[in-house]
């Protein structure tokens, strides 16, 4: 029976890891350790899918049938190495073909620039326009700007450089998925399974905490860095009022440890307490 519908999936051109909201893969694998996490997601997906909540639609059946599909492919060891062949061979096809467009497009603009009277360079526009944005932002909030005279279109894209840095991340814990420890399959999956309704440029940057166990536990930790204050606190905003995120366990703000490195508050201890610790015997009224 997984064969054929196999046979059906690729005549459709189906992506089963997109029906089950999970990241593909970039290459075959030979060993399988995500089994445990597909049946954990069909399980969820079952559930919010099932017929029986949503009595007389088709699309509702029609999603649940793929997700039993998805999952009987994905989970068969045997049939799944055909699928993720064919999967990898046609997405490469695919970029193979819109790649080159984006070269054709260039090879084309390049062209007509040759020849065009060289004009001095400039900051582009969309990146001075978000930058107007984000000061009218900060002006609105009562936010202190920093060196808003200087616009150094190179620094905004290093993480390092980031002009609210602190303020613009989150600590992010999310269910472990394969590739979870390389940081451009994390930052496709943030903008395509978590903040699918935010820009591209709204994630500047990701970095990963050191506790992460990627062969075995059962979440990860990814520090995010939005490009604005703003954007960060609509993001935990949104979760804290309960709009919870497919794949997300927690959201909260980062509170790096430098802010108190002058911290140095000391407290005398109780008398009993310190002869506790220091095995002194405490004497008795």
């Amino acid at each position: 029976m997984p064969g054929h519908e196999l046979d059906d999936v690729i005549n459709q051109r189906l992506n089963l890891y997109d029906v089950l909201e999970l990241p593909t893969p970039l290459d075959v694998r030979t060993i399988y350790d995500d089994l445990p996490q597909i049946k954990r997601k069909y399980r969820s997906l079952a559930l919010r899918y099932h017929p029986d909540k949503h009595p007389n639609d088709p699309l509702i059946i029609h999603k649940f049938h793929l997700l039993s599909t998805a999952t009987n492919i994905l989970t068969n060891t045997d049939v799944r190495p055909r699928y993720d062949r064919w999967l990898i061979d046609h997405q490469r096809k695919t970029n193979d073909v819109q790649r080159n467009k984006l070269i054709e497009k260039l090879q084309r603009s390049e062209s007509s620039t040759a020849t065009a009277t060289a004009a001095p360079p400039h900051a582009k526009v969309s990146q001075v326009q978000r930058y107007g944005e984000l000061l009218r932002k900060l002006k609105h909030f009562n936010k202190p700007y920093g060196d808003w005279k200087h616009l150094d279109q190179q620094d905004q894209e290093k993480p390092a450089h980031h002009p609210y840095y602190d303020c613009s991340t989150l600590r992010i814990v999310l269910d472990n998925f394969p590739h979870s420890n390389v940081k451009s399959s994390c930052l496709a999956h943030l903008r395509t399974r978590v903040f699918a309704a935010l820009n591209s440029h709204d994630i500047h940057d990701i970095y990963f905490s050191e506790r992460n166990n990627y062969s075995e536990g059962d979440s990860i930790i990814i520090y995010t860095v939005f490009d604005t204050p703003i954007t960060a606190q609509h993001i935990f905003r949104s979760w804290s009022s309960g709009n919870v995120i497919p794949t997300v366990q927690d959201i909260s703000p980062l509170i790096p440890l430098h802010y108190y490195s002058d911290f140095n508050l000391q407290t005398d201890l109780n008398d009993d307490i310190a002869r506790l610790v220091s095995n002194e015997p405490i004497p008795l009224d």
